[in-house]
């Protein structure tokens, strides 16, 4: 009788990814994991790829337009023997659509010294539905902020490079008239930035526009950005000199939510607003004049074998979903100058009004060696819930895995979850900047928290990304709950219902547990077997060490 036990769980296409040529697979690992070492993936009955027991992905390309295929993931054993049951999928690729190819079909530069906003939008414009718009390897295309439409694929196979003139992200007035309500006078376009939606510069691609009447609606879909080249944004250069045009604040007090004139209008390397089906795979993202990839009210987006590099920008963050739902993120790499995913739901008022979740995010395989690591927060007013985490290597950051929030922020974390995976640190915890809005009615709620089988390094830096002096950076988990403003005695802002299983540390490093409650400590030890180093604070409701 076949063991149910051994068989990878879920497997399932990875939303947006299937294509007429490829699509993407995703499973979780099966109930019975000790000696499970890997999985052999299969195709009609013939073996394509061998996934290590960490990548419960597979990515299959070649394929044929409009053909059934029959795909099988087996267990392999610890004595290589393949489990006897298998988890297995009947896909039918899409049919063949058109290819336009940017070199050959247009006159444009393709040595990147023109800009070629135009012929690119042109482009964009012409491709008939579900066609794929190419940028060929060994081509440099110098642009501007260019719009992407429901139904196509933009592949980058050479390099997609950012003008440096901020004019280049507006709305012409033409484009205004065009687009009413969309721009305003200044050509800049209504989003959402640190928490707030406001107007900002355009960003280099863009999809979708913010809908204030009705966030829920969509208004693009099934797009897909791929390729084996570079999406290269302008960097510091940029984003400087797009604060530079707005930094008078009494002129421009429009623009100002946090006292510092003009930061908070640049614009984005890669932006989706209110999309639905977004797909991107296989491109390097670099230099952003800010965030990399911003997704704001979106709905059902798959990024996988990407790579994320922003370091030496100015909040340089990688991967930010915002009031968004059913991301998922596997098989990418971060190197950035901020956060290398943050994940938000907007600022205190207008957040909590809003009041759309960022919900049901799915990390896992990813590897992150810079930056301040992954965080969720501090912008959570409309809430978070069910974000799971699995085989990630978070090291070389200042802070590991951070959820975080001001005291005055309200708004919730409900549901997350990291198992196995290897850290620098794991904070919960009130955060005391970025407080521009005023206060919530309530304190920030986190709760049903989870750690199983996570190891826990250290941080060995003084200071951060920024610049910045890391304190108490000795302390690798840290789970601190808020202070109710009106009544110390209120418990409603204490951390609740967290478990840490198997959780191990290096015995320098420290645990802090205060203002909690329903707290269960299950094996976690030091990784040298020295004793560990628990500071528990008086506001504790329940705790249970085994």
């Amino acid at each position: 009788m076949a063991n149910l036990n051994l068989v990878p769980k879920n497997l399932m296409v990875a939303p947006a990814t299937l294509s007429s040529a490829s699509v993407a697979l995703v499973w979780e690992k099966p109930a019975e994991q000790r000696d499970v070492t890997g999985y052999q993936v299969n195709v009609s009955n013939h073996k394509i790829l061998i996934r290590a027991a960490a990548q419960t992905h597979v990515t299959v390309t070649g394929l044929k337009p409009a053909t059934n295929y029959e795909f099988k993931v087996t267990t392999i054993l610890k004595n290589h023997d393949l489990a006897d049951a298998a988890a297995e999928l009947t896909v039918t690729t899409k049919p063949g659509s058109k290819v336009i190819n940017l070199a050959d079909t247009y006159q444009v530069d393709i040595a990147g010294e023109k800009i070629e906003t135009a012929n690119l939008q042109r482009a964009i414009n012409d491709l008939p539905e579900n066609g794929t718009l190419l940028i060929p390897e060994g081509v440099t295309i110098l642009t501007g902020a260019i719009d992407l439409k429901s139904n196509m694929t933009l592949q980058v196979d050479g390099i997609l490079k950012g003008s440096l003139n901020p004019a280049d992200y507006t709305y012409s007035p033409a484009q205004q008239r065009q687009f009413a309500g969309k721009a305003n006078l200044d050509g800049l376009i209504l989003t959402r930035y640190e928490g707030w939606e406001m107007y900002c510069y355009r960003s280099l691609i863009n999809a979708g526009y913010l809908n204030p009447d009705d966030r829920s609606v969509t208004n693009c879909e099934n797009v897909t950005i791929c390729g084996q080249g570079v999406i290269y944004g302008g960097g510091n250069k940029l984003g400087t000199a797009m604060k530079k045009l707005y930094a008078d604040k009494k002129k421009y007090l429009k623009y100002v939510s946090d006292n510092i004139g003009g930061r908070r209008v640049r614009g984005r390397l890669l932006s989706f607003i209110q999309c639905k089906n977004v797909h991107l795979t296989g491109i390097t993202v670099q230099n952003p004049p800010c965030w990399t990839i911003h997704l704001i009210y979106c709905d059902y987006v798959t990024t996988h074998g990407i790579h994320v590099k922003s370091q030496g920008v100015d909040n340089g963050d990688g991967w930010d979903p915002d009031s968004s739902r059913h991301c998922m993120i596997f098989d990418t790499t971060f190197e950035t100058g901020d956060d290398c995913i943050a994940i938000k739901s907007g600022k205190n008022p207008e957040g909590n009004q809003i009041n759309l979740p960022c919900a049901d995010i799915r990390i896992f395989d990813l590897e992150m060696m810079g930056g301040h690591g992954l965080a969720i927060g501090s912008e959570e007013s409309g809430g978070v819930q069910n974000v799971s985490i699995r085989d990630c290597r978070i090291q070389n950051t200042d802070y590991g895995i951070e959820l975080k929030a001001s005291a005055s922020r309200g708004g919730y974390i409900n549901g997350f979850s990291a198992q196995d995976c290897i850290i620098d640190r794991f904070l919960v915890h009130g955060v005391q900047y970025n407080l521009d809005g005023s206060s919530a009615k309530s304190v920030p709620e986190f709760k049903n928290i989870k750690l199983i089988n996570v190891r826990i390094t250290g941080s060995s830096k003084d200071y951060d990304v920024a610049g910045h002096l890391i304190n108490n950076r000795q302390q690798a988990i840290e789970l601190v709950g808020f202070d109710s403003p009106d009544d110390p005695t209120d418990d409603t802002g204490f951390i609740s219902d967290v478990s840490l299983n198997d959780v191990k540390l290096k015995s320098d490093n420290v645990l802090i547990i205060d203002k909690a409650r329903n707290v269960a400590l299950t094996h976690v030890t030091t990784m040298d077997g020295n004793p560990l180093s628990l500071k528990i604070g008086n506001s504790i409701k329940k705790i249970v060490i085994n």
